[in-house]
């Protein structure tokens, strides 16, 4: 009774009361509802922060993708002023290496000053280009300092693992994996320098610069005129990427007067720098015959990619027709031929009423006729020269010969 009777006060006073110990969750008081998370609702929270971690991490990196894309075009663009500039000023464009015999060799043994230290002035780096002594080999204690710097406008923000000192774009030295020499037909050959004039593809549509990629033990720095600062269109774009970014796959040892191809760590393909300052992203599925007509300088083809259509404006083969008649007399099938078409009878006897009636309106005047031009007459009717004696009008009709006089 005791018990019962402080309950009741508890509840006038308004205390919660405290469940029995049979309850299935004693430590429960009545009247406060459970403050946490179930495991379900932690569980979907956690799912739905990882989707969007999973759609904003892919999104950001195409952002930051897209920020080094542009960093990378304005760097081709100050290198398309500079040769611009270097053209304007000197008549031609620089020569892509220079030493005293051909070819060249990616060996740091040679002369070698490429077409890139040349552009220092008009890249606004004349004290550079002032450091630079162009008496002995690139290679030489004096221009080491030189050789080692790092060139902002060189280096492309997506290249991973390069070297300080190298450069991420090269010059088209040839559209065919060939030495570097002479005889190369892309602009940047050794030695002799190529002019305007002497780029009879023009400028638009032949590629100066490219996108490359070399491994840090084939590196020989930016100003050295060896593969190292040129390259040719004689590979597919990116074919550079396995033998670089995978050595050991390469069995052999490099030739060193191979060259190379055309690469970047760009997704699916690389920049290409046309002569007439437009820069192009050409995908690692470009055609390599387009790509060789556009790294040479005077092949004098029509772009592949501009052969689309050919075919469908090549006109089909005309149908055969008979002869042209040479005279327009000739034009007019004559009646009486056996290849003329047949005239029924009620128009050949309705051209020989219309005949006679025109004769007998003429009254006095038979002796003029009016003349209809080709156009306004009808498909049957024919020109007085060509109607047949049957169809001619009485006074149209050639007189007859007289009978023979018997004797």
């Amino acid at each position: 009774m005791t018990h019962n009777r402080i309950k009741r006060i508890r509840r006038k006073l308004g205390d919660p009361v405290v469940k029995s110990s049979h309850h299935r969750h004693p430590h429960i008081v009545s009247g406060f509802a459970p403050n946490a998370f179930t495991l379900v609702e932690l569980l979907v929270v956690i799912a739905i922060i990882g989707v969007l971690i999973g759609l904003l991490v892919p999104a950001l990196q195409n952002m930051r993708e897209l920020s080094r894309r542009s960093t990378c075009e304005q760097n081709l663009v100050q290198l398309s002023l500079a040769m611009s500039s270097y053209s304007t000023q000197f008549g031609h464009y620089p020569a892509g290496s220079v030493n005293p015999t051909g070819p060249i060799k990616n060996e740091a043994k040679g002369y070698h000053h490429n077409w890139i230290a040349s552009l220092l002035p008009m890249l606004d780096a004349q004290n550079v280009y002032n450091a630079i002594d162009r008496d002995i080999s690139v290679y030489a204690d004096a221009n080491t300092e030189v050789r080692g710097l790092s060139i902002p406008n060189l280096i492309c923000p997506s290249a991973s693992g390069v070297l300080p000192y190298t450069t991420c774009y090269a010059g088209m030295h040839a559209s065919t994996e060939t030495p570097i020499d002479e005889s190369n037909d892309g602009v940047f050959r050794l030695n002799l320098p190529v002019s305007e004039r002497d780029i009879t593809d023009g400028l638009s549509y032949t590629v100066f610069v490219g996108e490359k990629i070399s491994s840090p033990d084939e590196e020989l720095g930016w100003i050295s005129g060896t593969r190292s600062s040129l390259r040719n269109a004689g590979h597919a774009i990116n074919a550079e990427l396995r033998r670089v970014r995978r050595p050991a796959t390469n069995t052999q040892p490099l030739d060193p007067l191979y060259v190379g191809g055309l690469a970047s760590d760009h997704l699916g393909g690389a920049y290409l720098l046309m002569g007439g300052g437009e820069y192009q992203f050409r995908s690692s599925s470009m055609d390599t015959r387009l790509l060789a007509q556009f790294a040479s300088r005077s092949d004098g083809e029509i772009p592949s990619d501009w052969k689309v259509g050919v075919e469908a404006a090549t006109p089909p083969p005309a149908a055969k027709t008979s002869p042209v008649p040479a005279s327009p007399d000739a034009a007019t099938p004559d009646p009486a031929s056996p290849d003329a078409e047949p005239q029924d009878a009620a128009t050949t006897k309705e051209a020989a009423d219309d005949g006679n009636d025109s004769g007998k309106s003429d009254g006095d005047s038979r002796g003029s006729k009016s003349v209809k031009s080709k156009e306004t007459q009808s498909p049957k009717t024919q020109s007085p020269e060509t109607q047949s004696p049957e169809t001619q009008s009485p006074e149209e009709q050639p007189p007859k010969d007289p009978p023979p006089t018997q004797e």
